[in-house]
Parts: C-alpha cells; structure tokens; sequence
C-alpha cells in the first residue's frame, strides 16, 4: 500500500474535509455571507483603512521585494489578481509597471479600487465577480502572473489547479500557516482548563505538500508577525464567540462567562491585546 504521506488523493480528500480551514472557519463565524450586509460594508471599510495605512504599505512593500526577489519585473507583465479587495496589491503591482486585472465580487471592494486607481493615476481592469463565476468564463486567458493574497477563496486542491492553469510564468498564493495567535486566548486557555493540541490546520501546509507531490517549482516562506493593539474590554467581550471559535473552543455559556469575568477582574479600561500567527507564501514559477 502506498505511503498515504506521498498518495496525492489522500492530500486532496483530507484538504476537502478538514472542518478547520480557513474558509470554513469563516463561515462559522459568519463572515462569507452577503457582500451587501452591513457587517461586511462596515468590515470592507475597516479593511481599506488599514490596507493603505502605513502598516499597511510596509506590510505590501514587503511582500513584492520577497516576490521580486525570487526573479519577478513587474514591468510590462500582465497580472491577475484574486480576491484584489480595495487594491492593495492591484495598485503597487500597477504603478510598478504591470497591466492588472483585479478580479473581486464587493462591488463596495471593487468601486474603492476604481477610486484608488484613479488617485494613483494607473489602470486597473476590475472585474466585478466571485473567482469562481470567473473561472467558468470559457474565454481564458493566461496571464504572466496569477497572485492570491490571504484569498478565503483557495479552499480546496481543485481551486488552487485552476489557479494554476491562468499563470504562463509565476503563481503567488499565501495564506495562514497557523491557528491565530491571540495572547488574551493564550490567557484564557488555562484558567479555562483547556490544552490546545497541535497547531489547529493549515490550507498553506496542503498547498505546499501538493506542490511537492505534484512535481511543482516553487519557492516558500513562513514567518511569523505579531502586532499589538489596544481594545476596548466591552469590545473584548463581544469577540469572545469569534475567537472561542478560531481557536476551535466549544461556545458553552460557562466558558463564556468565565472568560468575560477573568477579563474584567485582570483589566481595566483598554487591553494592549497581542496578535498575529504564522503566514504562508509561495511562489510557484513554470
């Protein structure tokens, strides 16, 4: 029998069925319903702030000198762009030199991106849909480099061939490669009486394990990078269900309210909360 740790299937199905990826935890947190909400306009808002914040900027600065490194002129290629949000890649990677097409179904993401393009003065082309209405469009086309940024969207191995099949010379996918890192969580945990085991799941840690059994060259990167912010203790307390779930912790009303009381005995006011994890990215080249 062939070592399940080289069998491609094995991957493929375990991927498919792992009730911890990202996307899945998203949706148990609700978080991919309608892009017409006003959860996910008030999110899309927050999002762009910090996207073109400075934080922001060194954060995309970062992430295409590693790209560039690895052998990529933006000059005069053609790029798509998965999940492009507002355009905090679209615009750099275009004023950098690329022809851009943004693909993104928020018409309140993809209208902020025309406003960005239009503020940097650089051309965009903005489609205004989910990638996967995209990639039923029989008329593709390739481009010179596919780029996917933390995109909920790459959920599964099919997804990610697809992905595949649109670049002509270079695909970029990144994403966790750890649970969330939350200290306020790692507080909790003890005086919850709960051990976490393992490091919850990774889509990178599959990504990277086909890549490899499929014959793929590519090249990777882990790091980890943890910011603090301050947050309100009301604002804390109305989190606990999102992170109790991220951290894969049953929401039981005890443990709830357990939680909020350690909270308000042990803070006041505001808590410099600590957060962050391990991410994922690769560069895969044809």
């Amino acid at each position: 029998m062939e070592n399940d740790l080289f069998n491609q299937k094995t991957w493929e199905s375990a991927w498919e069925n792992d009730s911890n990826t990202n996307l899945k935890i998203m949706q148990r947190l609700g978080q991919m319903g309608s892009y017409n909400s006003k959860g996910f306009k008030k999110w899309a808002n927050s999002y762009n702030a910090n996207s073109f914040s400075n934080e922001g900027r060194q954060r995309v600065n970062r992430i295409l000198k590693w790209v560039e490194q690895q052998g990529v002129s933006f000059e005069g290629i053609s790029v798509l762009d998965i999940g492009a949000a507002s355009g905090v890649f679209s615009i750099p990677m275009a004023r950098k030199g690329a022809k851009v097409t943004a693909v993104e179904p928020s018409l309140d993401l993809a209208t902020m991106l025309e406003e960005h393009a239009n503020k940097h003065s650089v051309k965009v082309n903005i489609i205004q849909k989910p990638f996967e209405d995209f990639l039923k469009d029989t008329r593709k086309q390739s481009y010179d480099f596919v780029f996917s940024s933390m995109s909920p969207v790459m959920q599964n191995w099919k997804i990610v061939e697809k992905t595949l099949s649109y670049a002509k010379k270079y695909c970029y996918i990144s994403g966790m490669s750890s649970r969330k890192e939350n200290h306020v969580m790692d507080e909790l945990l003890p005086i919850l009486e709960i051990e976490l085991k393992g490091i919850g799941s990774s889509d990178m840690a599959y990504i990277l394990h086909l890549l490899f059994l499929k014959g793929y060259s590519y090249q990777s990167l882990i790091e980890r990078h943890i910011k603090t912010v301050e947050i309100d203790i009301e604002d804390a307390v109305t989190k606990l269900p999102e992170w109790f779930v991220e951290y894969g912790i049953p929401l039981e009303d005890k443990l709830l309210k357990q939680s909020e009381s350690y909270l308000r005995r042990t803070y006041t006011g505001k808590i410099p909360l600590r957060m962050g994890g391990r991410f994922g990215k690769v560069l895969v080249q044809f």
